[in-house]
């Protein structure tokens, strides 16, 4: 074979979509006399070109694409809303398949008789992918290790490989909704599962490092948000510490016809009626004040489940600067943060 693909490309492997998914091109047979030596990687998802990279290679024989952003694009017509609907009418479990994908590499160059010669590797099925990506933290103790994909477990992170990032050394309290969810590779790999928690803890096929949930009788308030490895997580908000809405008024001067008497009409645009919250944490442990600032904090997409529905909202925190803990105090932590409607009215 005159080209041959290595680097993370394994079949049945998952891989996330936002990480860098690094492909090896090797060129095996080329004309040293040739001017030029064109590599190409083609990743194919149902017989669809979903994404194209090229390069010359300058008289090497091996070259390296990250495909990640072709990988992105399997993924462009998904709509996280859909699960945060299925989530709202009750179901018990739903899941969502890892989108497999091939890749096809070519190599070009020119032989002696000036004639254009073409080489291929043919279709090779080289994995799956799933939303989601890896740190920059992560990514340095993976070490861009070939295998680290979302099957890679990391001793210090029992959750590394799967698609919730909560801390697993302490129960989780919430209100009325908690969402666990994981990638299951115990076999294929295939599948990302959603379950509500039960009070005593996550269901017998969840995640063995799920932590446990603990239900108070105060109230709470419930979140849904897209976590950095593209999975619905949850948490929930003990306190409600104050609810305001937003009121303006502008005022313009109404243009009108000229008049020897004085014109001094104005036009009113009134807008408003936006809700926002100050909110809490509430006093956590220090792994789990970490991951609210680190999690819920980041997150893009975000819903608050407001008067019997899960509606966007837009989360900022109070300070630029989230204080984990401090040893020479005794005490927990908590995140302060503001909550805003992203909806008028």
């Amino acid at each position: 074979m005159a080209v041959t693909v290595s680097g993370m490309v394994a079949r049945g492997r998952t891989f996330f979509a936002d990480s860098p998914v690094v492909v090896t091109v090797q060129v095996t047979r080329w004309g040293q006399k040739s001017p030029f030596t064109i590599l190409r990687l083609e990743v194919i998802r149902n017989d669809k070109v979903v994404g194209s990279f090229k390069c010359d290679t300058g008289g090497q024989t091996t070259m390296e694409f990250d495909i990640s952003t072709a990988l992105r694009a399997i993924w462009s017509d998904y709509d996280v809303s859909t699960e945060v609907y299925y989530v709202n009418i009750g179901q018990d479990m739903y899941s969502r398949a890892a989108r497999a994908y091939k890749i096809k590499a070519y190599s070009e160059y020119m032989d002696t008789d000036g004639e254009l010669v073409t080489a291929t590797s043919g279709e090779i099925e080289a994995g799956k992918c799933v939303m989601g990506g890896w740190t920059e933290w992560e990514r340095s103790v993976i070490r861009w290790d070939t295998e680290g994909d979302v099957e890679y477990v990391n001793g210090s992170n029992l959750r590394n490989g799967d698609a919730s990032t909560k801390p697993v050394s302490s129960p989780e309290r919430v209100g009325s909704e908690s969402i666990t969810s994981w990638t299951d590779v115990s076999t294929s790999g295939t599948q990302s599962y959603f379950w509500p928690a039960t009070s005593s803890g996550s269901p017998d096929s969840a995640s063995p490092h799920a932590p446990i949930v603990i239900r108070d009788s105060i109230p709470y308030v419930d979140f849904l948000f897209v976590n950095r490895r593209g999975a619905l997580e949850t948490c929930s908000s003990p306190t409600k510490a104050a609810m305001a809405i937003s009121a303006e008024t502008k005022q313009y001067a109404r243009v009108g016809r000229p008049s020897f008497n004085p014109n001094r009409s104005v036009m009113a645009v009134k807008r408003g009626g936006r809700r926002s919250w100050e909110m809490s944490s509430g006093h956590q442990p220090r792994e789990w004040v970490e991951w609210w600032a680190s999690e819920f904090l980041a997150a893009e997409r975000v819903w608050m489940r407001y008067n019997g529905a899960y509606v966007p909202v837009v989360v900022e925190p109070a300070k630029k600067n989230v204080g984990i803990y401090n040893q020479a105090k005794q005490q927990m932590s908590s995140v302060e943060f503001t909550v805003t409607l992203a909806l008028e009215g």
